[in-house]
């Protein structure tokens, strides 16, 4: 009788399975195939009616809404790349990106972002932070050259304090941006920026919020990854900031919610323990720096000027 070998340590990482388990799963594409060209469409309605088209009986002219949506799904794929190649890179089991349609008028920009799902918990704090860190850092990198863009071939024109509308944030990029190319903007005037420019605002907002201190949140890793359970404390003061702007920005009452509802989760870490060096120190205050950037108090108002 030959006597048994037990199988090496890493038998089961070879494709090995034991007899009688199930198949591993096949992995299907289809749903982000659907979920991305559905995406596109909807982009593409939202690129048009931004440039003053009506959908349906200027259908031919989809064109003009092709550097909005163009420029707005390059922006989020990279986010979403960012956090997928980084974990594929510490080994963790991650889906591909998940696109959200939202079509016009349900949404006026198309839709509702990206996401993936990370079905394995991190090795380490700094996978941790660098997998949080990588989606933000990425999609700001490609929205940046998109916000010069923008700015270059943008328009000064005076205000007319007696229309209304919906006027966009501009957060500290781009005040930065804009004074750096255009000057001081005259008193009584606006700047109009074209369809990229606002698929670039878009992107900058999906940064802001995804680098929110707290709950489940690129930035909430981020700060777990630093402090760990004490991490709770900071998201629990981000949370009451929300319900303060909640009252010049409705829509912070959604994220003070959902910031809430995800704390109460904490993220897994294999190796609580493991320490940051110094690149992890430099990723987090880059990822600090980008979100008092992209950071707007009221990113949405609707007016007019005067009453």
């Amino acid at each position: 009788m030959r006597p048994f070998t037990p199988p090496p340590k890493n038998f089961f990482s070879h494709g090995w399975r034991p007899i009688g388990s199930p198949p591993p799963a096949r992995l299907s594409y289809h749903i982000h195939i659907l979920l991305f060209v559905m995406t596109a469409v909807t982009t593409v309605v939202a690129g048009m009616v931004i440039e003053g088209l009506h959908p349906l009986q200027q259908a031919a002219q989809f064109y003009r809404g092709l550097p909005y949506a163009g420029t707005l799904l390059v922006i989020l794929f990279s986010h979403e790349m960012g956090h997928y190649l980084t974990a594929r890179h510490y080994g963790m089991d991650v889906t591909l990106p998940y696109f959200l349609p939202a079509p016009p008028p349900l949404f006026f920009l198309g839709t509702l972002g990206a996401f993936i799902r990370m079905k394995s918990p991190a090795r380490h704090r700094r996978a941790l932070l660098y997998i949080a860190a990588a989606g933000p850092i990425a999609g700001f990198c490609v929205a940046l050259p998109a916000v010069i863009y923008a700015y270059a071939t943008s328009t000064i024109a005076p205000i007319d304090p007696t229309t209304g509308g919906l006027y966009f944030g501009e957060p500290l990029l781009l005040q930065i941006v804009g004074y750096l190319m255009l000057g001081p903007i005259p008193e009584g005037s606006a700047l109009h920026i074209n369809s990229i420019g606002v698929a670039a605002w878009f992107g900058l907002v999906v940064t802001m919020f995804n680098l929110m201190p707290m709950g489940q949140l690129d930035g909430g890793h981020i700060v777990y990854a630093i402090f760990g359970p004490q991490a709770r404390y900071i998201s629990r003061i981000v949370i009451g900031i929300l319900l303060v702007l909640g009252f010049f920005f409705p829509g912070w009452f959604l994220w003070a919610a959902l910031g809430w509802l995800t704390t109460l989760r904490q993220p897994t870490i294999l190796d609580q323990h493991s320490p940051l060096n110094r690149n992890s120190r430099l990723i987090a205050g880059l990822a600090l720096v980008i979100f008092v950037l992209c950071f707007m108090p009221v990113p949405l108002s609707l007016g007019p000027f005067n009453q």
